[in-house]
């Protein structure tokens, strides 16, 4: 058997990517509802603070359009008391919105217990605006503060609040209902993953299975002929189920260590076919880094050897050649043997090839193979080229 390698470092062994997205409860879609963080409520402080100062100008602006002088302390208190008092109590539209949310289903309930929460929300806001003026004009050197007869004053303010009760409402629903999206598009995009996981897992599973039965059944054949050359065969398959076992299930590996587990492979059919074999390996230096599927390159080799190798001298050589080209790795297996046969282009081997990169890659893993020229067959592989380590 003759193996030639260009020397190349170890990158790092490429890690099984965990899929992002996230599966409801008991496997279900909930939404995620919407609550602030606390860098929102920092944002909630800072809009109430733009609104309060808004308010604020726009009455202190009107009061000296009227020749009304002398207001400028005391409306700024008024709305920025106003402003921070309403945002005190916003956790009661919150809880109100979360608790009782209103549908067609049950507005009938919903709608009443949502007016009772905006009358709280309001009488709340109206006796803290009442409190911390009567506490900040006097500091500030205005007298006592005189809010009226508040027999009037709380059903007035509240025509104000019951609007602004149901527009906050109508913010909450409005926000709950974008988390509930984003969930469902999670949960959609998870399960998309898990299955297409699932189905690729399936298709390794095939792999392996496929692989071993093919190589015991070169081993009982040979048994009858030679035991010591069955034997080495069995001491060889051990090394190589080592090496799988060793993967962890991963479905991409460096590309030297794809390498390494075939020319396990390699050497156990050197030894069945009593060193008729040949294998050459060529990388080009800006694909030695290339991340490559699991054992995709076993289901080639087997088929030239299996089907490949010429009756007349009993030995075949096979050129394996691995290239980078416009960010695709591309990788050919070929041989000098009897040539391709269409008839054989379905075989369980190559078609798992053809799924496999179907499931990884999509329509970015292409898969061929035809006649060589001037002999043999060549079979192509090519998809987006990734680097191990994150190597460039």
């Amino acid at each position: 058997m003759t193996i030639s390698l260009q020397a190349i470092a170890r990158p790092a062994r490429h890690e099984a990517v965990d899929l992002p997205g996230r599966l409801g409860y008991d496997g279900r879609v909930k939404p995620v509802r919407w609550l602030p963080s606390r860098d929102s409520w920092a944002g909630l402080g800072l809009l109430y603070t733009a609104v309060g100062l808004l308010l604020f100008s726009y009455r202190w602006l009107e009061d000296l359009s009227s020749h009304h002088n002398g207001t400028l302390v005391p409306r700024f208190i008024d709305e920025m008391t106003g402003a921070y008092t309403s945002l005190a109590v916003l956790p009661i539209v919150f809880w109100t919105a979360r608790r009782f949310p209103i549908n067609r289903h049950n507005w009938k309930t919903a709608v009443p217990v949502a007016l009772a929460g905006a009358v709280v929300y309001s009488a709340i806001h109206t006796t803290l605006m009442w409190v911390t003026r009567l506490a900040i004009y006097p500091a500030a050197g205005l007298g006592p503060y005189d809010y009226g007869n508040m027999a009037f004053r709380y059903p007035m303010e509240a025509s104000n609040d019951l609007v602004i009760f149901a527009a906050i409402t109508g913010f909450v629903y409005f926000f709950d209902r974008m988390a509930a999206a984003r969930e469902a598009e999670l949960a959609a995009a998870a399960l998309a993953a898990q299955l297409a996981e699932a189905q690729l897992e399936n298709l390794r599973l095939q792999l392996n299975p496929h692989f071993l039965f093919n190589t015991l059944n070169a081993i009982s054949a040979v048994m009858y002929e030679d035991v010591g050359r069955a034997d080495e065969m069995l001491t060889k398959l051990s090394d190589f189920l080592r090496l799988v076992l060793d993967s962890n299930g991963v479905h991409q590996v460096p590309l030297d260590e794809e390498l390494d587990v075939e020319r396990k492979y390699v050497e156990i059919m050197t030894t069945r076919l009593e060193q008729r074999l040949g294998l050459r390996v060529s990388i080009e230096e800006g694909a030695a880094n290339a991340v490559v599927p699991f054992m995709i390159l076993q289901p080639l080799l087997e088929n030239s050897i299996r089907h490949g190798t010429p009756a007349a001298r009993g030995a075949i050589d096979i050129d394996v050649g691995v290239a980078r080209r416009n960010g695709t790795t591309v990788i050919s297996v070929c041989d000098d043997g009897t040539g391709f046969a269409p008839a054989g282009e379905g075989g369980h081997g190559l078609d798992l090839v053809r799924s496999r990169l179907a499931h990884m890659y999509g329509s970015d893993g292409t898969f061929t193979i035809g006649a060589r020229e001037g002999g043999g067959t060549q079979a192509v592989l090519r998809f987006p080229y990734t680097a191990a380590g994150g190597a460039r």
